[in-house]
Protein backbone atom coordinates (compact mmCIF):
# COMPACT_ATOMS: atom_id res chain seq x y z
CA UNK A 1 0.00 0.00 0.00
CA UNK A 2 2.81 2.40 0.87
CA UNK A 3 4.55 1.71 -2.45
CA UNK A 4 1.32 2.11 -4.43
CA UNK A 5 0.60 5.40 -2.67
CA UNK A 6 4.11 6.65 -3.42
CA UNK A 7 3.75 5.75 -7.11
CA UNK A 8 0.36 7.51 -7.25
CA UNK A 9 1.76 10.72 -5.75
CA UNK A 10 4.79 10.60 -8.03
CA UNK A 11 2.57 10.16 -11.08
CA UNK A 12 0.41 13.13 -10.09
CA UNK A 13 3.18 15.43 -8.92
CA UNK A 14 5.79 14.70 -11.61
CA UNK A 15 4.19 16.84 -14.37
CA UNK A 16 3.84 19.80 -12.00
CA UNK A 17 7.41 19.49 -10.74
CA UNK A 18 8.70 19.11 -14.28
CA UNK A 19 6.88 22.30 -15.37
CA UNK A 20 8.46 24.11 -12.43
CA UNK A 21 11.90 23.10 -13.67
CA UNK A 22 12.69 20.22 -11.33
CA UNK A 23 14.50 17.17 -12.72
CA UNK A 24 12.18 14.32 -11.74
CA UNK A 25 12.29 10.76 -13.08
CA UNK A 26 9.66 9.65 -15.54
CA UNK A 27 7.06 7.09 -14.54
CA UNK A 28 5.47 4.66 -16.95
CA UNK A 29 2.00 6.06 -16.20
CA UNK A 30 3.12 9.59 -16.97
CA UNK A 31 4.77 8.56 -20.24
CA UNK A 32 1.65 6.66 -21.28
CA UNK A 33 -0.64 9.58 -20.44
CA UNK A 34 1.50 12.30 -22.05
CA UNK A 35 2.09 10.46 -25.33
CA UNK A 36 -0.96 8.21 -25.68
CA UNK A 37 -3.74 9.66 -23.53
CA UNK A 38 -6.28 6.95 -22.67
CA UNK A 39 -4.60 4.29 -24.82
CA UNK A 40 -2.52 1.61 -23.12
CA UNK A 41 1.05 0.72 -24.02
CA UNK A 42 1.81 -2.98 -23.51
CA UNK A 43 5.59 -2.64 -23.38
CA UNK A 44 8.02 -3.55 -20.62
CA UNK A 45 7.44 -0.78 -18.09
CA UNK A 46 10.95 -0.71 -16.61
CA UNK A 47 12.53 -0.78 -20.06
CA UNK A 48 10.50 2.23 -21.24
CA UNK A 49 11.21 4.22 -18.07
CA UNK A 50 14.96 3.53 -18.27
CA UNK A 51 15.07 4.65 -21.90
CA UNK A 52 13.18 7.89 -21.22
CA UNK A 53 15.20 8.81 -18.15
CA UNK A 54 18.49 8.15 -19.93
CA UNK A 55 17.37 10.13 -22.98
CA UNK A 56 16.48 13.10 -20.78
CA UNK A 57 19.78 12.94 -18.89
CA UNK A 58 21.65 13.25 -22.21
CA UNK A 59 19.44 15.44 -24.40
CA UNK A 60 17.45 17.38 -21.84
CA UNK A 61 13.82 17.76 -20.91
CA UNK A 62 12.81 19.96 -23.85
CA UNK A 63 14.07 17.45 -26.39
CA UNK A 64 12.17 14.61 -24.71
CA UNK A 65 8.94 16.63 -24.50
CA UNK A 66 9.20 17.73 -28.13
CA UNK A 67 6.66 20.06 -29.65
CA UNK A 68 3.19 19.91 -28.15
CA UNK A 69 0.49 18.93 -30.63
CA UNK A 70 -3.12 20.06 -30.90
CA UNK A 71 -4.98 17.05 -29.53
CA UNK A 72 -8.37 18.44 -30.57
CA UNK A 73 -7.27 18.57 -34.21
CA UNK A 74 -6.26 14.90 -33.99
CA UNK A 75 -9.38 13.64 -32.21
CA UNK A 76 -10.17 11.32 -35.13
CA UNK A 77 -6.92 9.44 -34.44
CA UNK A 78 -7.07 7.55 -31.11
CA UNK A 79 -3.93 6.98 -29.06
CA UNK A 80 -2.40 10.44 -29.60
CA UNK A 81 -2.05 12.91 -26.78
CA UNK A 82 -0.23 16.21 -26.55
CA UNK A 83 3.27 14.73 -26.94
CA UNK A 84 2.40 13.25 -30.33
CA UNK A 85 1.61 9.56 -29.97
CA UNK A 86 3.61 6.57 -31.13
CA UNK A 87 6.09 8.16 -33.56
CA UNK A 88 7.17 10.79 -31.01
CA UNK A 89 7.31 8.18 -28.26
CA UNK A 90 9.55 6.03 -30.46
CA UNK A 91 11.87 8.99 -31.15
CA UNK A 92 12.66 9.24 -27.42
CA UNK A 93 12.56 5.56 -26.58
CA UNK A 94 14.87 4.47 -29.40
CA UNK A 95 17.46 7.10 -28.53
CA UNK A 96 17.50 6.15 -24.84
CA UNK A 97 17.38 2.44 -25.55
CA UNK A 98 20.53 2.57 -27.67
CA UNK A 99 22.31 4.87 -25.26
CA UNK A 100 22.16 2.18 -22.59
CA UNK A 101 24.57 0.14 -24.74
CA UNK A 102 26.89 3.07 -25.47
CA UNK A 103 27.22 5.37 -22.44
CA UNK A 104 30.52 4.87 -20.62
CA UNK A 105 32.36 3.21 -23.50
CA UNK A 106 35.73 4.52 -24.64
CA UNK A 107 35.15 7.10 -27.38
CA UNK A 108 31.39 7.30 -26.81
CA UNK A 109 31.32 11.10 -26.45
CA UNK A 110 31.98 11.68 -30.15
CA UNK A 111 29.31 9.19 -31.21
CA UNK A 112 26.74 10.76 -28.86
CA UNK A 113 27.60 14.24 -30.13
CA UNK A 114 27.07 13.08 -33.73
CA UNK A 115 23.75 11.49 -32.77
CA UNK A 116 22.60 14.75 -31.21
CA UNK A 117 23.37 16.45 -34.53
CA UNK A 118 21.14 13.89 -36.29
CA UNK A 119 24.06 12.30 -38.15
CA UNK A 120 22.53 9.36 -40.04
CA UNK A 121 25.76 7.33 -40.05
CA UNK A 122 26.01 7.72 -36.28
CA UNK A 123 22.47 6.42 -35.94
CA UNK A 124 23.37 3.24 -37.86
CA UNK A 125 26.46 2.75 -35.71
CA UNK A 126 24.46 3.20 -32.50
CA UNK A 127 21.90 0.65 -33.67
CA UNK A 128 24.62 -1.86 -34.56
CA UNK A 129 26.27 -1.44 -31.15
CA UNK A 130 22.92 -1.95 -29.44
CA UNK A 131 22.12 -5.12 -31.41
CA UNK A 132 25.42 -6.77 -30.51
CA UNK A 133 25.74 -5.49 -26.96
CA UNK A 134 22.26 -5.21 -25.42
CA UNK A 135 22.26 -8.95 -24.66
CA UNK A 136 25.94 -8.92 -23.73
CA UNK A 137 26.24 -6.01 -21.25
CA UNK A 138 29.53 -7.26 -19.84
CA UNK A 139 31.39 -6.81 -23.12
CA UNK A 140 33.99 -4.09 -23.56
CA UNK A 141 33.29 -1.46 -26.24
CA UNK A 142 35.46 1.12 -27.94
CA UNK A 143 34.11 3.58 -30.50
CA UNK A 144 36.26 4.43 -33.55
CA UNK A 145 39.47 2.68 -32.41
CA UNK A 146 42.68 3.52 -34.22
CA UNK A 147 44.11 0.39 -35.89
CA UNK A 148 46.79 -0.29 -38.47
CA UNK A 149 45.52 -1.66 -41.78
CA UNK A 150 48.40 -2.39 -44.12
CA UNK A 151 50.63 0.70 -44.10
CA UNK A 152 47.90 3.07 -42.93
CA UNK A 153 45.93 3.72 -39.78
CA UNK A 154 42.17 3.37 -40.00
CA UNK A 155 39.24 3.84 -37.64
CA UNK A 156 36.59 1.12 -37.87
CA UNK A 157 33.25 2.21 -36.45
CA UNK A 158 33.72 0.25 -33.21
CA UNK A 159 35.20 -2.85 -31.65
CA UNK A 160 33.99 -5.03 -28.78
CA UNK A 161 35.01 -8.14 -26.92
CA UNK A 162 34.29 -10.28 -23.93
CA UNK A 163 36.78 -9.70 -21.16
CA UNK A 164 39.99 -11.59 -21.88
CA UNK A 165 39.02 -12.43 -25.46
CA UNK A 166 40.30 -10.87 -28.72
CA UNK A 167 38.62 -7.76 -30.13
CA UNK A 168 35.97 -7.99 -32.84
CA UNK A 169 36.09 -5.06 -35.26
CA UNK A 170 32.85 -3.81 -36.79
CA UNK A 171 32.18 -1.59 -39.79
CA UNK A 172 28.60 -0.37 -40.31
CA UNK A 173 26.89 0.93 -43.43
CA UNK A 174 23.42 1.58 -44.78
CA UNK A 175 22.06 0.13 -48.00
CA UNK A 176 20.18 2.93 -49.72
CA UNK A 177 17.74 2.37 -52.53
CA UNK A 178 19.50 1.59 -55.78
CA UNK A 179 18.57 3.16 -59.09
CA UNK A 180 17.18 -0.21 -60.18
CA UNK A 181 15.04 -0.57 -57.07
CA UNK A 182 13.68 2.97 -57.45
CA UNK A 183 12.59 2.16 -61.00
CA UNK A 184 10.94 -1.07 -59.83
CA UNK A 185 9.17 0.75 -57.01
CA UNK A 186 7.80 3.30 -59.46
CA UNK A 187 6.46 0.48 -61.65
CA UNK A 188 4.73 -1.13 -58.66
CA UNK A 189 3.23 2.20 -57.60
CA UNK A 190 1.93 2.96 -61.09
CA UNK A 191 0.22 -0.39 -61.44
CA UNK A 192 -1.26 -0.45 -57.93
CA UNK A 193 -2.55 3.12 -58.06
CA UNK A 194 -4.20 2.72 -61.46
CA UNK A 195 -6.01 -0.49 -60.52
CA UNK A 196 -7.13 0.67 -57.06
CA UNK A 197 -9.17 3.47 -58.70
CA UNK A 198 -11.62 0.89 -60.10
CA UNK A 199 -14.78 1.72 -58.16
CA UNK A 200 -15.89 -1.71 -56.99
CA UNK A 201 -15.06 -4.27 -54.33
CA UNK A 202 -12.15 -6.62 -55.05
CA UNK A 203 -9.00 -8.29 -53.71
CA UNK A 204 -6.52 -8.52 -56.56
CA UNK A 205 -2.91 -9.57 -56.79
CA UNK A 206 -0.55 -9.11 -59.75
CA UNK A 207 2.56 -11.29 -59.72
CA UNK A 208 5.17 -10.29 -62.30
CA UNK A 209 7.69 -12.88 -63.44
CA UNK A 210 10.04 -10.24 -64.84
CA UNK A 211 10.19 -6.52 -65.65
CA UNK A 212 7.47 -5.73 -68.22
CA UNK A 213 7.93 -3.49 -71.25
CA UNK A 214 5.72 -0.39 -71.53
CA UNK A 215 3.23 -2.20 -73.78
CA UNK A 216 3.18 -5.24 -71.48
CA UNK A 217 2.49 -2.98 -68.52
CA UNK A 218 -0.56 -1.57 -70.31
CA UNK A 219 -1.71 -5.07 -71.22
CA UNK A 220 -1.56 -6.30 -67.63
CA UNK A 221 -3.39 -3.19 -66.42
CA UNK A 222 -6.25 -3.83 -68.85
CA UNK A 223 -6.47 -7.47 -67.80
CA UNK A 224 -6.34 -6.53 -64.10
CA UNK A 225 -9.23 -4.06 -64.43
CA UNK A 226 -11.28 -6.73 -66.19
CA UNK A 227 -10.44 -9.24 -63.45
CA UNK A 228 -12.02 -6.98 -60.80
CA UNK A 229 -15.35 -8.54 -61.86
CA UNK A 230 -14.09 -12.14 -61.64
CA UNK A 231 -14.92 -14.61 -58.89
CA UNK A 232 -12.64 -15.67 -56.06
CA UNK A 233 -9.99 -18.10 -57.25
CA UNK A 234 -9.86 -16.77 -60.80
CA UNK A 235 -6.37 -16.67 -62.30
CA UNK A 236 -5.32 -15.01 -65.52
CA UNK A 237 -1.85 -15.54 -66.98
CA UNK A 238 -0.72 -12.61 -69.11
CA UNK A 239 1.86 -13.87 -71.56
CA UNK A 240 4.96 -15.18 -69.84
CA UNK A 241 5.51 -12.11 -67.71
CA UNK A 242 2.62 -11.87 -65.22
CA UNK A 243 -0.29 -13.58 -63.49
CA UNK A 244 -3.40 -11.96 -62.03
CA UNK A 245 -4.98 -13.62 -58.99
CA UNK A 246 -8.46 -12.87 -57.64
CA UNK A 247 -8.85 -13.63 -53.94
CA UNK A 248 -11.30 -13.23 -51.07
CA UNK A 249 -10.66 -12.06 -47.53
CA UNK A 250 -10.32 -8.93 -45.42
CA UNK A 251 -9.09 -6.02 -47.59
CA UNK A 252 -7.56 -4.35 -44.54
CA UNK A 253 -5.16 -7.29 -44.03
CA UNK A 254 -2.41 -7.95 -46.58
CA UNK A 255 -1.66 -11.66 -47.11
CA UNK A 256 0.40 -12.28 -50.28
CA UNK A 257 -0.26 -15.56 -52.07
CA UNK A 258 2.27 -18.36 -51.98
CA UNK A 259 4.05 -18.91 -55.29
CA UNK A 260 4.89 -22.62 -55.70
CA UNK A 261 8.48 -23.47 -56.60
CA UNK A 262 9.54 -19.83 -56.67
CA UNK A 263 11.72 -18.61 -53.81
CA UNK A 264 13.06 -15.54 -55.58
CA UNK A 265 13.25 -12.37 -53.46
CA UNK A 266 10.59 -9.88 -54.52
CA UNK A 267 9.73 -6.26 -54.07
CA UNK A 268 6.06 -5.66 -53.33
CA UNK A 269 3.53 -2.91 -52.76
CA UNK A 270 -0.05 -2.93 -51.51
CA UNK A 271 -2.89 -0.43 -51.70
CA UNK A 272 -6.19 -0.64 -49.85
CA UNK A 273 -9.33 1.46 -49.70
CA UNK A 274 -11.45 0.49 -46.71
CA UNK A 275 -14.29 2.38 -45.09
CA UNK A 276 -17.97 3.20 -45.05
CA UNK A 277 -19.61 4.56 -48.17
CA UNK A 278 -17.26 2.96 -50.70
CA UNK A 279 -16.47 -0.50 -52.09
CA UNK A 280 -13.68 -1.99 -50.00
CA UNK A 281 -10.77 -3.13 -52.11
CA UNK A 282 -7.13 -4.20 -52.02
CA UNK A 283 -4.37 -4.33 -54.63
CA UNK A 284 -1.06 -6.20 -54.21
CA UNK A 285 1.72 -6.13 -56.81
CA UNK A 286 4.95 -8.16 -56.62
CA UNK A 287 7.98 -8.55 -58.85
CA UNK A 288 11.33 -10.41 -58.56
CA UNK A 289 14.20 -8.18 -57.49
CA UNK A 290 17.73 -8.88 -56.28
CA UNK A 291 20.07 -6.22 -55.04
CA UNK A 292 23.43 -6.60 -56.82
CA UNK A 293 25.66 -4.44 -54.59
CA UNK A 294 27.06 -7.02 -52.18
CA UNK A 295 30.53 -7.03 -53.73
CA UNK A 296 30.80 -3.23 -53.79
CA UNK A 297 29.71 -2.95 -50.15
CA UNK A 298 32.08 -5.67 -48.99
CA UNK A 299 35.04 -4.24 -50.88
CA UNK A 300 34.47 -0.72 -49.54
CA UNK A 301 33.84 -1.63 -45.90
CA UNK A 302 36.60 -4.24 -45.67
CA UNK A 303 39.21 -1.55 -46.36
CA UNK A 304 38.56 -0.14 -42.87
CA UNK A 305 39.13 -3.48 -41.12
CA UNK A 306 42.41 -5.00 -39.89
CA UNK A 307 43.64 -8.07 -41.76
CA UNK A 308 44.59 -10.28 -38.83
CA UNK A 309 41.64 -9.71 -36.51
CA UNK A 310 38.06 -10.93 -36.39
CA UNK A 311 35.84 -8.44 -38.20
CA UNK A 312 32.17 -7.99 -39.09
CA UNK A 313 30.40 -5.85 -41.67
CA UNK A 314 26.90 -4.79 -40.54
CA UNK A 315 24.44 -3.46 -43.13
CA UNK A 316 21.15 -1.67 -42.43
CA UNK A 317 18.72 -2.82 -45.15
CA UNK A 318 15.61 -0.92 -44.03
CA UNK A 319 15.46 0.87 -47.39
CA UNK A 320 16.13 -2.30 -49.34
CA UNK A 321 14.52 -5.16 -47.35
CA UNK A 322 14.68 -7.55 -50.30
CA UNK A 323 18.41 -7.79 -49.48
CA UNK A 324 17.49 -10.07 -46.59
CA UNK A 325 16.83 -12.77 -49.16
CA UNK A 326 18.98 -11.81 -52.14
CA UNK A 327 22.13 -11.16 -50.10
CA UNK A 328 21.81 -14.58 -48.50
CA UNK A 329 22.83 -15.85 -51.95
CA UNK A 330 25.02 -12.97 -53.12
CA UNK A 331 27.29 -12.61 -50.08
CA UNK A 332 28.41 -16.27 -49.85
CA UNK A 333 29.45 -16.05 -53.51
CA UNK A 334 31.85 -13.30 -52.50
CA UNK A 335 33.42 -15.34 -49.69
CA UNK A 336 36.31 -17.39 -51.08
CA UNK A 337 39.70 -18.53 -49.85
CA UNK A 338 41.26 -15.66 -51.79
CA UNK A 339 39.07 -12.66 -50.96
CA UNK A 340 37.35 -10.99 -47.98
CA UNK A 341 39.02 -13.38 -45.54
CA UNK A 342 39.28 -10.58 -42.95
CA UNK A 343 35.44 -10.45 -42.77
CA UNK A 344 34.14 -13.19 -40.49
CA UNK A 345 30.50 -12.41 -41.22
CA UNK A 346 28.02 -9.98 -42.70
CA UNK A 347 25.10 -9.08 -40.45
CA UNK A 348 22.02 -7.62 -42.13
CA UNK A 349 19.64 -5.69 -39.88
CA UNK A 350 16.50 -3.60 -39.98
CA UNK A 351 13.69 -2.52 -37.66
CA UNK A 352 9.97 -2.19 -38.19
CA UNK A 353 6.83 -1.41 -36.25
CA UNK A 354 4.62 -4.49 -36.23
CA UNK A 355 1.07 -4.97 -34.97
CA UNK A 356 0.63 -7.77 -32.41
CA UNK A 357 -2.11 -8.89 -30.04
CA UNK A 358 -0.67 -6.41 -27.51
CA UNK A 359 -0.56 -3.48 -29.91
CA UNK A 360 2.36 -2.01 -31.85
CA UNK A 361 5.87 -3.25 -31.11
CA UNK A 362 9.27 -2.14 -32.40
CA UNK A 363 11.07 -5.24 -33.61
CA UNK A 364 14.63 -5.75 -34.88
CA UNK A 365 15.18 -8.24 -37.69
CA UNK A 366 18.68 -9.62 -38.24
CA UNK A 367 20.41 -12.18 -40.43
CA UNK A 368 23.98 -13.40 -40.02
CA UNK A 369 25.89 -14.66 -43.06
CA UNK A 370 29.07 -16.33 -41.82
CA UNK A 371 32.26 -16.57 -43.89
CA UNK A 372 33.60 -20.16 -43.89
CA UNK A 373 36.92 -18.86 -45.27
CA UNK A 374 37.49 -16.17 -42.62
CA UNK A 375 41.04 -15.89 -41.32
CA UNK A 376 39.69 -15.49 -37.77
CA UNK A 377 36.33 -17.22 -37.21
CA UNK A 378 33.41 -15.56 -35.47
CA UNK A 379 33.10 -16.26 -31.71
CA UNK A 380 30.01 -18.22 -30.73
CA UNK A 381 28.58 -15.46 -28.53
CA UNK A 382 27.98 -13.26 -31.60
CA UNK A 383 26.05 -16.08 -33.27
CA UNK A 384 24.11 -16.71 -30.06
CA UNK A 385 23.21 -13.01 -29.83
CA UNK A 386 21.85 -12.93 -33.38
CA UNK A 387 19.96 -16.20 -32.83
CA UNK A 388 18.35 -14.72 -29.71
CA UNK A 389 17.16 -11.62 -31.58
CA UNK A 390 15.72 -13.79 -34.37
CA UNK A 391 13.93 -16.02 -31.86
CA UNK A 392 12.30 -12.98 -30.24
CA UNK A 393 11.14 -11.72 -33.64
CA UNK A 394 9.56 -15.09 -34.40
CA UNK A 395 7.84 -15.15 -31.02
CA UNK A 396 6.42 -11.62 -31.36
CA UNK A 397 5.32 -11.85 -34.99
CA UNK A 398 4.43 -15.53 -35.26
CA UNK A 399 6.24 -15.57 -38.60
CA UNK A 400 9.19 -17.74 -39.67
CA UNK A 401 12.53 -16.10 -40.46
Amino acid sequence: MIRAGKEFLQTRLSPLLRRLGFAVPWTFEEIQREWFGDAHLHWDRDDVVRAFNLAESIRGRNWVLGREVDVAALSAFPGIDRRGGYSEFLRVYWFGKRMASIVGALGCDDLIERLMKNDSAASEEATAVHLLRSRQPNTELEIAPKVKVGNRYRRPDFRLRKVGEPWIYVEVTKLNESTASIQIERLLQRVAERVITVDQAFLLEIVFNRDPTASEEEEVLAQAKAACNAADGHRKDVGDFASILVRSGDPSVVVPSLIPDDNRPRMAISRSLVGDGQPNRQMVVRIPFQDQRAEDILRTEAKQLPRNECSIVMVNVNRQPSAFESWSERVPERFTAGQHTRVAAVVLFMHSTTATANGLVWIPFVKLIANPHARIPLPSWITDTVDGIRADARRLTGRPD
